[in-house]
């Protein structure tokens, strides 16, 4: 056995802000085939989007109650792809994800497609 094998943990907690699991979220959500973009949940974001300012907050909404995350996320998706396909796609992807790098359980995640987003290979040659 080790000598770090030996040694009692040492004493105090574990803070995870909130801005480490947006960030986490964001990525595994931007990850997922058929994903374009994250939508804005609220005015004062979709007009800090116009103005060209980012924020990995933008359509996602998370709640720690007990080291248990809730996600409310708002996508847009490629028109064409399987909604409902993509959208499990995401919540797994989501889920490991923050289960693997934060160690926290996922109590659920809501995904809402607020929007299609229509190629120009989709659209065809006119």
């Amino acid at each position: 056995m080790s000598s770090l094998e030996s040694q009692p943990a040492p004493a105090g907690q574990v803070s995870i802000a909130d801005g480490a699991i947006l960030t986490i979220v964001h990525e595994a959500v931007l990850s997922c085939y058929g994903i374009v973009d994250l939508a804005p949940r609220s005015l004062g974001s979709a007009i800090g989007r116009r103005l060209g300012f980012s924020s990995a907050a933008r359509g996602i909404d998370i709640s720690v109650v007990d080291n248990r995350v809730s996600i409310e996320l708002s996508v847009v998706m490629e028109y064409g792809t399987p909604i409902l396909t993509v959208a499990s796609n995401v919540m797994q992807a989501v889920r490991f994800q923050v289960e693997r790098v934060l160690g926290m359980d996922v109590e659920r995640i809501n995904v809402n497609v607020d929007g299609l987003h229509v190629s120009d290979a989709s659209r065809g040659s006119v």
